[in-house]
């Protein structure tokens, strides 16, 4: 008895092990009969290692397209999904309606369709195939065309909203490893940036946010005052040449956190950035989330 309960994980480890918020393991259980964890005489939640694996499995599911309504009866029945149709359906269907709703302006709508995502469906994945695609499409669209603008922007400043809300709320039990995140575009509000705010605070890290970046070179001074697991620079546009050839390369020489960039600028200027000593990761807020997270785990082995 004693050799089970050593194994078994509370809430927050399992999240931790697993990239699922306590919240949503809470909402799996209670809406669908998903993961039911042992309970201590408090009433505290514990996991056992097969329940870890059964957590991987629905994870396998959700990230095919299946939506979590379905995962239920597919555990039970040890059924495998057709995968490329119930991906198109579920999140084509999502994107329909948050596209819908940006359409006529409805916030309420937005926040609605939002909190149950992501109450329900792992972070990453919304991010992965919901907002991204939709940001996406949005900057895509001819400027030119009445009412783009005003969409776009529209839902930028909702999605701003949303990832302070609920950073207030989790920033405050953040124990995890201490993270800059700074707009380096030299734009007013860059999306990519809630949304990595958004991944970043999901998975328990303590975050310090730039909106607005000064010159690259005055983050060593933060990180002096703050000492940093490590610093992410995000951007859009493309940067200057002093920002490029004598910010950046005399900040990665002063810090001793490791140096990230994430955004189109990895595109932009792929070589600069690297002869800069930044590591690249991807375009993509989810790619990149996902790719500086095994880079630390790396540095931590």
């Amino acid at each position: 008895m004693h050799t089970q309960e050593a194994s078994l994980l509370p809430i927050r480890e399992v999240a931790r092990a697993t990239g699922v918020n306590p919240v949503t393991l809470r909402a799996w259980e209670r809406r669908y009969g998903l993961v039911k964890p042992h309970r201590t005489p408090k009433g505290h939640r514990l996991y056992a290692p097969e329940q870890l694996q059964q957590i991987q499995q629905i994870l396998t599911w959700l990230e095919r397209g299946v939506a979590i309504s379905q995962v239920a009866a597919l555990v039970r029945e040890q059924v495998e999904p057709a995968p490329s149709l119930e991906r198109a359906s579920l999140w084509q269907h999502q994107s329909d309606t948050l596209l819908f709703s940006l359409a006529r302006f409805d916030n309420r709508q937005l926040a609605a369709q939002y909190r149950d995502l992501m109450g329900l469906y792992p972070a990453p994945l919304v991010c992965a195939q919901l907002l991204e695609p939709v940001l996406a499409e949005l900057e895509q669209r001819p400027a030119s065309q009445y009412g783009n603008q005003l969409e776009k922007q529209f839902l930028h400043s909702w999605l701003h909203s949303q990832m302070a809300a609920r950073l207030a709320m989790q920033q405050e039990q953040a124990q995890g490893p201490r993270l800059l995140l700074a707009n380096i575009s030299g734009t007013s509000h860059e999306p990519r940036l809630d949304l990595l705010s958004l991944l970043f605070s999901d998975a328990g890290f303590r975050l310090l946010r730039l909106e607005v970046c000064p010159p690259a070179s005055e983050l060593t001074l933060l990180h002096e005052r703050r000492p940093l697991d490590a610093m992410l620079l995000v951007g859009s546009q493309r940067l200057d040449p002093t920002t490029l050839e004598r910010d950046l390369p005399r900040l990665a020489g002063q810090v001793s956190c490791p140096l990230f960039a994430a955004g189109p600028i990895v595109q932009l200027h792929a070589g600069d950035l690297r002869d800069a000593g930044i590591t690249l990761l991807s375009s993509s807020p989810a790619l990149s989330f996902e790719q500086l997270q095994q880079a630390l785990a790396g540095d931590a082995a």
